[in-house]
């Protein structure tokens, strides 16, 4: 097994752990793009780096402007939060219930400014495809239409950006779902057996 390969999956491996581990780039993925020339304008110079860190100082300033009177919200915007909450339910069912958007909000809250990037570029994808589509946000389409226009994305090949875009909220929403009690208990949990991690004194 390569390095990198087993550094993915540490468990102290910030890299392979939680909902957003989807929307980081982890050392093989920037040595790839470096290589193709797919990251050049994330990783261009100092100059280009600091440009970026603005940038996302000055949006998260506006998002805290705009929250200003929702204490609930901690990075995401009103419109933002609503998108991710519809999306949430229409890909993972239950969702709202079990507050994973609100989790989701935290989370984004103390994670780095390119994850934060990522993800607000993930649900910009959706938002671009609506209004694309049928002129009108994400959060006004009908249930039909939503159900047409998830069905094109998750159908779309790999390569395509809305298609990635719908891997990773996918996984965000779905990883978060699964950790609750109630996600737990759809995958078989009776809610009264733990197990324990195997001993390395086992042979």
């Amino acid at each position: 097994m390569s390095d990198d390969a087993r550094n993915e999956l540490l468990p102290g491996n910030p890299e392979s752990e939680g909902p957003l581990r989807h929307f980081r780039m982890g050392r093989r993925a920037v040595l790839q793009s470096l290589a193709t020339g797919v990251g050049a304008a994330m990783f261009a110079s100092t100059a280009s780096a600091a440009h970026v860190h603005s940038a996302a100082a000055a949006a998260a300033t506006t998002a805290d402007a705009a929250n200003a009177g929702d204490s609930t919200l901690l990075f995401l915007d009103r419109h933002a939060f609503d998108t991710l909450a519809l999306l949430s339910e229409q890909i993972v069912p239950g969702s709202r219930a079990v507050q994973v958007p609100e989790f989701l909000d935290r989370l984004l809250a103390v994670e780095s400014i390119d994850t934060q990037k990522r993800f607000m570029q993930a649900l910009g994808a959706f938002e671009a495809e609506a209004r694309a589509a049928n002129g009108v946000p994400w959060k006004a389409l009908t249930a039909e239409q939503s159900n047409a226009l998830l069905t094109k994305i998750s159908t779309q090949p790999d390569s395509d950006m809305s298609r990635q875009a719908f891997d990773r909220i996918k996984g965000a929403v779905a990883d978060t779902y699964y950790s609750t009690e109630v996600g737990a208990k759809e995958l078989g949990w009776n809610g009264s057996v733990a197990f324990a991690p195997p001993s390395s004194n086992c042979a």
